[in-house]
């Protein structure tokens, strides 16, 4: 029988075709936009141009370019990314290339409790400003010689007392809730981010594992004997 079918060998390509993949390095550290920990194992996710191929009775699917973008997520992020669709314009990402050219590194993040103390100081800083100049204003018209504010100027200026104390009441309160709010995100999400590590060294380690028990029983070599779940070291006798 003749295969000279199964020998010819075709090659398609469309500007629609392409190639996604999905790997989890291990660095010595990284910053990744939307968290503030510095990590070091992530997500990555690379979408590449593709082209299919046709031998021997069978596609074969491959990349033909450099990758068009290579993004990479934390472990919550990859979490939140495929249980959450369609929540709002999706989640925070790290660009890392473009086109085959590669963005500089991620900024390190600033701290949860410098934004929070920018707030408070900005907040405190504008009501203290506005007390100044209402007791300036009092101050002026106490002078000898001024003429003392009429009933609609008192109202005005109560008003304006208020509103300061109000900022300060109320703002700053708030500040001081949305801190604890976003702290008991950066807990959960840091709770996650570990356990993702440990799940993954967990399965590295059983996968050298069952590598170097494969070796021994290649080998010959007799397999040790391990304690079961629950019992302690044995003792010599």
């Amino acid at each position: 029988m003749s295969n000279k079918g199964l020998s010819k060998e075709t090659t398609e390509n469309h500007e629609s075709f392409g190639m996604v993949g999905i790997t989890c390095p291990h660095s010595s550290g990284t910053y990744l936009f939307g968290s503030e920990a510095r990590h070091h194992n992530y997500i990555t996710l690379t979408v590449k141009r593709a082209e299919v191929t046709r031998h021997l009775s069978n596609d074969w699917y491959h990349a033909s370019s450099l990758p068009l973008v290579e993004i990479e997520l934390s472990h919550s992020q990859f979490a939140q990314l495929i249980t959450s669709p369609g929540m709002g314009d999706g989640v925070p990402c790290t660009i890392r290339g473009v086109n085959g050219k590669m963005m500089a590194a991620c900024p390190e993040p600033e701290g949860i409790a410098s934004k929070f103390s920018e707030d408070l100081k900005a907040t405190t800083k504008a009501a203290v400003a506005e007390l100044v100049a209402l007791r300036n204003q009092l101050n002026e018209s106490l002078l000898p010689g001024n003429k003392p504010l009429n009933k609609t100027e008192q109202r005005d200026l109560l008003g304006k007392i208020n509103s300061a104390i109000m900022s300060i009441t109320s703002s700053i309160p708030f500040i001081e809730s949305s801190f604890n709010d976003e702290l008991e995100k950066k807990v959960d999400i840091a709770k996650a981010e570990v356990e993702a590590t440990a799940a993954r060294l967990i399965h590295r380690t059983g996968l050298y594992a069952l590598d170097k028990a494969k070796q021994m029983i290649d080998a010959g070599t007799e397999m040790p004997e391990f304690p079961q779940l629950g019992e302690g070291p044995k003792s010599s006798k």
